[in-house]
């Protein structure tokens, strides 16, 4: 799914809520509510004693998922499936299972027949919803989450899909009040106060910050809303020196946070360099952080570059000449290193 659905950060294709049954909580269905214990045993005897109906096997399939026992869980399900063919939640949970080995048209297949079987299965309708708006098929997506909704008006996932939709047209108010119903009737639907956040943020509204801070409530040690929060902050535009710097300040303590949560993280440490190269002229803590940041990720052709510029603002030419000849090296039609190093060469 375009990033654009979920903004950098990574989230599962199929997030369906509470009628969710994916692969590593299929035996919360809602019609089965005995404890799972994970042993063969236990399942053997489950089946046993019910196998004519497809919730042992669905639930010995959640197992075998869990286990990444990928082919034994698919078996169940199928399994599920024989005793049951009209039983959505084996077919949305073996589209989920297919959708995460990357085998995109049999997903999308087992969700039509999901469909056609059982066309009141919610979770079948958003995940087909989802893919249609990957495809950009934006009027079937559209006509599936209406039929979701009036199955059941309080579907989260259903109003912030179609904010996606409309954002993806271009009819932002439209959007922003999808968005904002979806966080109305679930108000701890992450997804929608990332959504509100963003929205809020390309026009530098401060009520960008409400929602962000109301996803880090939801999921304290979530870096998307972080790093979401920390871009907000450093690319304000305010003419007021003491405010911008105060905005820089809680945008390096957000990607200092983002580093103790994920310490392999990248793009935290390019961003601290780069504020303190463009903003702070802090040439030192630049060129620790974009070293940071590529010690990281050795191939960041971003980070080598502006650490030259970082260097060779320090008076390290011959230092900052290997940089830019590195980011070229990754990246040969930089055209920014080249001019770089271009003009480091004309002053020795």
């Amino acid at each position: 799914m375009n990033r654009i659905l979920f903004t950098g950060l990574v989230i599962l294709l199929f997030s369906c809520g509470e009628n969710k049954t994916s692969p590593s909580n299929l035996e919360n269905d809602s019609s089965h509510h005995e404890t799972v214990i994970d042993s063969t045993e236990y399942f053997e005897k489950a089946i046993m004693v019910n196998a004519a109906s497809p919730i042992p096997y669905l639930n010995r399939a959640a197992w075998n998922l869990r286990n990444a026992r990928v082919r034994d869980g698919l078996n169940d399900l199928d399994l599920a499936l024989e005793a049951d063919s009209t039983y959505g939640p084996a077919w949305s949970a073996k589209a989920d299972a297919l959708y995460l080995m990357q085998r995109f048209e049999k997903c999308i297949e087992h969700l039509d027949v999901c469909l056609d079987l059982a066309p009141d299965h919610i979770p079948c309708k958003l995940r087909r919803a989802e893919l249609h708006i990957h495809l950009k098929q934006y009027d079937e997506a559209f006509d599936l989450l209406n039929d979701a909704l009036r199955l059941d008006d309080q579907i989260a996932e259903a109003y912030w899909m179609k904010g996606v939709i409309y954002r993806d047209n271009g009819d932002v108010e439209n959007a922003l009040s999808s968005f904002q119903t979806s966080v109305e009737v679930n108000p701890s639907f992450f997804d929608g106060y990332i959504a509100l956040g963003i929205a809020y943020a390309s026009t530098s509204n401060p009520l960008a910050v409400d929602y962000y801070k109301s996803a880090m409530v939801l999921r304290p040690r979530s870096v998307e809303a972080k790093y979401n929060l920390a871009m907000y902050y450093q690319e304000l535009q305010l003419d007021n020196t003491s405010a911008r710097d105060i905005a820089l300040e809680k945008s390096l303590a957000l990607y200092s946070a983002i580093l103790d949560i994920d310490s392999t993280n990248a793009s935290a440490a390019f961003n601290q360099g780069y504020i303190y190269l463009e903003y702070l002229q802090d040439y030192e803590n630049a060129d620790f952080w974009f070293t940071e940041a590529i010690n990281r990720l050795p191939y960041y052709h971003q980070a080598f570059f502006n650490r030259g510029l970082a260097r060779e603002s320090l008076g390290l030419n011959i230092e900052a000449l290997k940089d830019y000849d590195e980011a070229l090296k990754l990246k040969p039609d930089y055209t920014q290193a080249a001019l770089a190093k271009s003009r480091v060469l004309g002053e020795n």
